[in-house]
Parts: C-alpha cells; sequence; structure tokens
C-alpha cells in the first residue's frame, strides 16, 4: 500500500554571511533541522534516495532574501503540532521561519508556476538619483539588451525587465527595486543587469524580497 506522505511548506528569509551557502548545503540543513526537530523526511525510492524537498526557486549565492519558499515532504506519522519556533530553535544563524504551513501533497509543485521576483539592490558605492535615473531610462528606452554570460552565450534580459524603480532611504541612501521574470527558460537575474550596466555584483547587496506565481 502507498505511503500516505504530508507536505510542509515553509516561508523563510536568508541574510547575513549564510548568503554564501550553497542550495545543496541549505537543502541539508533543512534535513538536518528537521531531524532535530523529530521529524521524519521523506526519500524518494531507487538506489540514491533523496529527501522530498523543492525549492520554489532557488537563491543564487549571494543573494539575501525575506521571501524564500520550500516544499518538504514528511512522514504520515509526522507532528502537525510543530511551529515556526520549534524549528527555528535548530536553524544556524541568518535563516529564520516566517511561517510553515501543511499543504495538499497533491498540489502543483511551485517552480512551474512561478512568474516573477521582486529584488533590491543596495550600492556599497553609493550612487545618486541621477545615476540610478540613467539606468532605469536606458532599461526603458533600450529595444534590446543583451547580455553575454561566461561562456559566451547571449541572451536578451529586455523582456524579463518587467519592472525597475528607484527609491531613496535616509540611512541605506538610494536603491534599486526591480522585478524580473522567473518564468521556466525565461528567467532574469538582477547581477546580470547589474553587470551589463558595469556594475560589479560584488559591491552591491541583493535581497529577493517577494515571489509572485502565475495566477490559476
Amino acid at each position: 500500500m502507498e505511503t500516505i506522505e504530508k507536505r510542509l511548506r515553509i516561508y523563510y528569509s536568508k541574510f547575513g554571511f549564510i548568503r554564501f551557502t550553497s542550495n545543496l548545503d541549505v537543502q541539508r540543513i533543512w534535513e538536518r533541522t528537521l531531524r532535530r526537530a523529530g521529524i521524519k523526511i521523506a526519500y524518494s525510492h531507487g538506489f540514491h534516495p533523496q529527501a522530498k524537498i523543492q525549492q520554489a526557486s532557488p537563491l543564487p549565492l549571494g543573494f539575501e532574501s525575506s521571501a524564500e519558499i520550500v516544499d518538504i515532504w514528511i512522514s504520515a506519522d509526522s507532528d502537525t503540532k510543530i511551529t515556526e519556533e520549534d524549528l527555528n530553535h535548530y536553524l544556524p544563524e541568518g535563516l529564520s521561519i516566517s511561517y510553515l504551513e501543511f499543504i495538499d501533497p497533491g498540489n502543483s509543485s511551485l517552480q512551474p508556476l512561478l512568474f516573477s521576483s521582486d529584488y533590491e539592490i543596495h550600492f556599497f558605492d553609493k550612487k545618486s538619483l541621477e545615476e540610478l535615473e540613467c539606468i532605469r531610462q536606458q532599461v526603458i528606452n533600450s529595444s534590446t539588451i543583451i547580455f553575454t554570460k561566461h561562456n559566451g552565450k547571449q541572451y536578451d534580459l529586455k523582456p524579463l525587465i518587467l519592472n525597475m524603480e528607484i527609491h531613496s532611504h535616509p540611512q541605506n541612501g538610494d536603491y534599486l527595486s526591480m522585478k524580473l521574470s522567473s518564468q521556466i527558460n525565461s528567467t532574469g537575474r538582477p547581477d546580470h543587469v547589474l553587470m551589463y550596466f558595469q556594475i560589479d555584483p560584488a559591491q552591491t547587496r541583493i535581497i529577493r524580497t517577494q515571489i509572485d506565481f502565475i495566477k490559476q
């Protein structure tokens, strides 16, 4: 008889030095955290069983986020009364759960439903409003924005930039926000946008602030 599993959806943030932790290592952190909390994770079948963990949209190395989502399948006899505090107790510094819920295990996976992601770009070398407005106007007025990857392949960023705005903050200075496509085979990366405009992403702080899904 097929084992019925539960599907735990976790909404969490990723800030600080843990931004340099790979998605594979973050997955291992989730495995270890749930195990310490007494929750049994479900595994795939076959010769090399893998924990059934699925990120909505894996975050590139070095990015921070207040809007991450992960689905974790757990054994049917796991405690459904587990709380955010229970799991936060075992998480390393920089990862923090804001909310969790159990959803229908048969629901669609998140990745095919992705539509867009919102990002904030903060500059260590402060940029003036005029400099940021120049970037924004180039995005608006360009028919194409061709970016060349390290492997030599090119792609057009223009249709992937859904919106770009400029903001002012009394302490943090002026910064950019951008909404980029996150659809399969049509994903925009904020670091590529910065590199196109000859801005070193390492001299910025990139924060994902929202993930939007296709309305069904």
